[in-house]
């Protein structure tokens, strides 16, 4: 039995438009009867994404993910299916009976909350509390202003072993809750629970909505480890989490660029100073899914690293994300080792913006840095071996006609020839693994023409089914790439009611199928919507039926002489006179 009415569903899906709600990750541009932008789910240059308003159904092209608004929120937030409901019910006050299915969707707002109350009492111990006094000295002695510590929402966990547990408890909170959350743990014996957190400065960790999904904890002290981040959660997945974004998206949006850096202070002390574009990954290595996440808001990057060799080695590795993913990038290399918390402390925001404005092309880091490496390049070996180690971020670079001016430009400056380098990155993209491939839908491409028309007339302008469908029957549309949606709207049909595409989603819940159905949706529909018309696509499928049935017979007729066996030959021949008439009869 399903968790939600069809009513309800109708009821939360008609109380939203799927354009406002796609507006808020990805910026859609009016073209036509669709909205287009780059997709949120694949790494692409041209926008291959499209929002049907009048259907309220998305499709993304290139990677073929599709469906209706609770599909995109599934796929956007990582949620289920009734989260996804859930979550657009309760932005629009719209009461949802509450099932045994539905504990998972209520369990996730308890954990929202458990963290929100958590982070609040984090700050409070740090404002308030004794304990938390050497804490806010050291933010402060790190040039963090109060309204900063107030906007990322910095705190403090006690050291006491249960502080933050007992007074989540006292609030309501389950044990279990709290432990799902990454809040608190158990002992081995089993008979404690004891914080997970103690004794440290915590930086909330936040999805893009705002909502503390995590935290990362700095050490008072020296007990390792100095920095201790939440476990992956329900809530969160450090992988797919950049640290800052959800203050910085808008900036991040209007620029079109983003500062990628390291770490919490060197997000947060950019940020405080203006720089407020600025994201960081967590404290982890960047990950694909973080990219991915950041090319929703923009697609250039400054990766601002720390200036040491660790710091220079994340920000190379970090390239080849990017270019995988068709950004723009630059790296900005601070001097002295100094990181951009320390550089801009040091030096003041203005000298940090103009070496971010002078921050160095991805080739060009790439070049300095390996001929640096390889103590020049006068020789034929330490030139082979500057070769070998650009091949790989060239072989990344999705567009050819750029692929073939970097060629150039690396030839030039390694000083060898265009041909030869250009043969050294064919063998290299012959091995090259693309970390972004996506697996592309063709269901639909499978579809015959006339399939493909009918499904998209009948589905589109529903009141032609009442002329049609009632001279229809199963074997109509048996073994066709579609049968599975006709038999819907056949069965439907007979019970009274019609299926569109905005009805159809809820017969199918894998991702294919609801793929399948929004690619069919923002496809061009047939020129001429009437019953003539598609009557015309019906009997064009039963002509295709009779021709594959005549074919088959025509074997059976072949081998029936290979065999001698002519009496049932003569009854062949008989069926084909049989299928001719009924072609005729077309």
């Amino acid at each position: 039995m399903p968790l939600y009415t069809d009513s309800i569903l109708d009821e939360v899906r008609n109380s939203v438009n799927i354009v406002s709600v796609v507006s808020e990750y990805v910026p859609l541009k009016k073209r036509g009867r669709n909205h287009t932008a780059r997709c949120p789910f694949h790494n692409e240059k041209t926008a291959s994404f499209s929002v049907n308003e009048e259907r309220q159904i998305f499709h993304c092209f290139g990677c073929g993910v599709g469906g209706d608004v609770f599909r995109f929120l599934m796929q956007i937030e990582r949620l289920s299916f009734p989260e996804a409901v859930q979550f657009l019910a309760e932005r629009h006050g719209i009461a949802l009976p509450v099932a045994d299915a539905a504990v998972s969707a209520v369990n996730k707002k308890d954990m929202h909350n458990a963290m929100a109350e958590a982070t609040a009492a984090f700050q409070q111990a740090l404002l308030s509390s004794a304990e938390g006094k050497p804490a806010l000295a050291y933010l402060k002695s790190r040039d963090v202003t109060l309204e900063t510590i107030e906007r990322f929402r910095l705190g403090f966990s006690p050291a006491g072993g249960n502080f933050l547990t007992a007074l989540l408890q006292n609030k309501g909170f389950s044990v279990e809750i709290l432990t799902d959350c990454g809040l608190c743990r158990r002992s081995e014996e089993g008979n404690r629970i004891y914080d997970y957190f103690r004794g440290r400065i915590m930086f909330p960790i936040a999805d893009i909505q705002g909502r503390t999904v995590a935290f990362g904890a700095r050490a008072m002290d020296d007990r390792p480890p100095k920095y201790l981040n939440s476990p992956e959660t329900r809530l969160y997945n450090k992988s797919r989490n950049l640290f800052g974004l959800s203050h910085s998206k808008e900036a991040i949006r209007k620029r079109g660029s983003a500062v990628m850096v390291e770490g919490y202070m060197d997000c947060i002390i950019p940020f405080q100073h203006g720089i407020d574009n600025v994201v960081a990954s967590c404290g982890t290595s960047l990950t694909p899914e973080q990219v991915e996440l950041l090319g929703r808001y923009a697609r250039d990057v400054v990766v601002s690293y720390d200036a040491d060799p660790a710091g220079q080695n994340a920000a190379q590795k970090s390239l080849e994300l990017f270019l995988a993913g068709d950004f723009n990038v630059r790296v900005l290399s601070l001097p002295d080792a100094k990181d951009p918390d320390e550089y801009i402390r040091a030096a003041g925001v203005e000298e940090y913006r103009k070496r971010e404005e002078e921050a160095a092309p991805w080739h060009d880091f790439i070049l300095e840095k390996t001929i640096r490496e390889q103590g020049g390049i006068g020789d034929p070996k330490k030139k082979a071996m500057a070769c070998s180690a650009v091949l790989p971020y060239l072989a990344m670079l999705p567009n050819e006609v750029e692929r073939s001016e970097y060629v150039s430009l690396f030839a030039r400056r390694l000083k060898i020839e265009d041909g030869n380098l250009l043969a050294e990155l064919r063998k290299a993209a012959r091995d090259k693994k693309d970390r972004f491939q996506q697996e592309t839908l063709a269901a639909v491409d499978a579809l015959l023409p006339a399939e493909k028309k009918l499904l998209q007339l009948i589905m589109g302008n529903a009141e032609l089914q009442d002329g049609l469908l009632p001279s229809c029957d199963e074997d109509d549309f048996t073994g066709l790439a579609g049968e599975k949606i006709f038999t819907i709207i056949l069965d439907e049909f007979r019970r009274g009611r019609r299926v569109s595409f905005e009805s159809l989603g809820r017969w199918f819940g894998d991702d294919g199928e609801q793929s399948f159905i929004a690619r069919l949706a923002m496809d061009e529909p047939p020129e001429e919507p009437s019953q003539e018309t598609a009557e015309s696509y019906l009997n064009a499928l039963r002509k295709e039926r009779l021709e594959a049935r005549k074919k088959r017979i025509r074997d059976e007729i072949a081998r029936a002489e290979e065999q001698k066996d002519y009496e049932a030959r003569d009854r062949l021949y008989l069926d084909v006179v049989a299928v001719d008439n009924e072609m005729r009869a077309l």
